[in-house]
């Protein structure tokens, strides 16, 4: 061992002293303050309420502690900005908390990395961990059930991706030219709210504008992408929205919905997704993309044009989508609610996420694809990432319907900072309708639900389609007394085996 400064004896052998020279402790919330990660956060509790903080050289070490953090004595505890205040370069590493793990971390001076590498101790062959197998690098999605998370897309799933990305981009050129018209008239302080829709979802969308004209809010920014002429004609007559169809882009799109989360139908929308964000974004406005699975108290407009926000300098925000699997760490996006600021970060995002599609077809998911992009974006050109914690109230989605029970009762009761609510974490259309419905956010009339316009009218004249369509107040049934409702619903059975009642 060696000395520190001022004689103190070093906490750290002259063998790593280039590697740390000393250790301070942070508390937790207060660094997170400081250095907003853009990670949905943890709540810190009584054995997670610290950071630790390693110098590795005693000139980045504040001078006042430097005999307690190079030393023997017990750490001192530092503000995030007295700990920071003599560090030029500074590395944050997220590690697991669950103290489940028997996980070590080896940080080994060397020409520095931006990735971990990790080990464990996993057969070849897919199999769960074996205490008594050498470690082994591993992939970072494995799991000790031996799942890899994430496999690389087959060359055959390559080949077929091309093709579609022929003739998308054998188009983009002339689908430019058509959208940008539409998109200069509707934009409101550049930015384009985008949705993305076929017939078999657009009850959900008629939902959403329905719901947005009884609360009087704004959805002249709307811009839906519709993916075929059903929904393009029910856009049309109900109005609210200005609506793009391109037949020869949108043609072989499904019409029906998806039958559940990563379906057939469901990828071909994902890839519809991908394709009109891209499209917009390249056009240099900014984008609030959700899904039609989503209602509004407020126009959620204003929270990102708000340039004296705490968050306004980011480049992209996220819902949380709530799941924090492996697979999704460490941003867990939900690709249903996010907004994009136009600039050379975001277009280049969204470029390469257009380049993996064979990633999201090999995964049957968009957002997998999507997390491991954000996270080799953010490290290698700095692009700022915002995620809405699960834990927070503003834009609330699927997660809070199934497990925040206080945060439904306040949103029942008129006391939520809601903004939005998003029917995620739901795995077929008609659960989201049934789950609107018990929520009191269902505005659509009954003779209007899963049809065209055509048949909307029958041998009617027709006429306004909104005021024929729209509800003036919330069509509330009860379905599941387990799950949240407006009203009581004791007297519906439980969706969930066992489930008890909400109320």
């Amino acid at each position: 061992q060696g000395s520190g400064r001022g004689g103190a004896e070093n906490r750290f052998p002259r063998g790593m002293q280039h590697l740390v020279s000393g250790m301070a402790q942070v508390d937790r919330d207060d660094f997170a303050k400081r250095f907003d990660l853009g990670v949905p956060l943890d709540p810190s509790d009584s054995m997670n309420n610290k950071i630790l903080m390693l110098y590795n050289t005693p000139s980045a070490i504040p001078p006042e502690v430097m005999n307690e953090a190079a030393g023997q004595a017990p750490l001192p505890l530092l503000s995030a900005e007295n700990a920071t205040s003599h560090c030029d370069f500074f590395h944050v590493v997220l590690q697991d908390h669950g103290g489940k793990r028997r996980q070590c971390t080896a940080i080994f001076g060397q020409y520095e990395a931006f990735h971990i590498q990790k080990y464990m101790r996993l057969p070849e062959h897919k199999a769960p961990l074996d205490p008594k197998l050498p470690l082994r690098i591993v992939n970072r999605g494995a799991q000790s059930s031996g799942r890899k998370s994430t496999a690389a897309p087959s060359l055959e799933t390559t080949k077929n991706y091309w093709k579609t990305l022929q003739s998308y981009l054998g188009r983009i050129d002339e689908v430019v030219a058509k959208l940008k018209p539409l998109v200069e008239k509707n934009a409101v302080q550049n930015t384009v709210i985008v949705q993305v829709c076929n017939f078999g979802q657009s009850e959900l969308l008629i939902n959403f504008l329905c719901s947005a004209r009884q609360r009087s809010l704004d959805t002249s920014a709307v811009l839906v992408f519709a993916t075929d002429q059903e929904t393009y004609d029910l856009v049309n007559a109900i109005g609210g929205a200005t609506v793009f169809y391109d037949q020869e882009l949108f043609g072989d799109m499904p019409t029906k919905a998806a039958g559940r989360y990563g379906d057939p139908t469901f990828m071909r929308m994902m890839m519809a997704k991908i394709y009109c964000v891209q499209l917009i974004n390249m056009l240099g406005y900014d984008i609030l993309f959700q899904d039609v699975d989503v209602v509004w108290y407020q126009n959620p407009l204003a929270y990102f044009h708000n340039k004296d926000a705490d968050d306004a300098d980011f480049d992209v925000y996220f819902q949380d989508d709530g799941n924090h699997a492996l697979f999704y760490a460490p941003y867990s996006a939900n690709t249903g609610f996010y907004y994009v600021r136009a600039n050379e970060k975001t277009q280049y995002f969204f470029n390469s996420f257009l380049m993996a599609g064979d990633l999201v077809i090999e995964t049957r998911s968009h957002q997998i694809p999507l997390v491991a992009l954000l996270q080799e974006h953010s490290s290698m050109y700095g692009l700022r990432i915002k995620i809405f914690s699960r834990d927070g109230d503003i834009f609330p989605g699927g997660h809070a319907y199934h497990r925040r029970k206080s945060l439904m009762q306040d949103l029942f009761a008129g006391k939520s900072q809601a903004q939005i609510f998003h029917m995620s974490w739901t795995n077929s259309k008609t659960n989201k309708v049934k789950f609107f419905q018990q929520m009191g956010e269902y505005f659509l009339q009954d003779q209007c639900r899963e049809k065209s316009v055509a048949d909307i009218w029958g041998q009617e004249t027709p006429g306004d389609l909104a005021a024929k369509c729209c509800s003036e107040e919330p069509k509330i049934v009860c379905h599941f007394r387990d799950k949240p409702s407006k009203i009581p619903c004791k007297e519906s059975p439980p969706i969930d085996k066992g489930g008890k009642s909400f109320w």
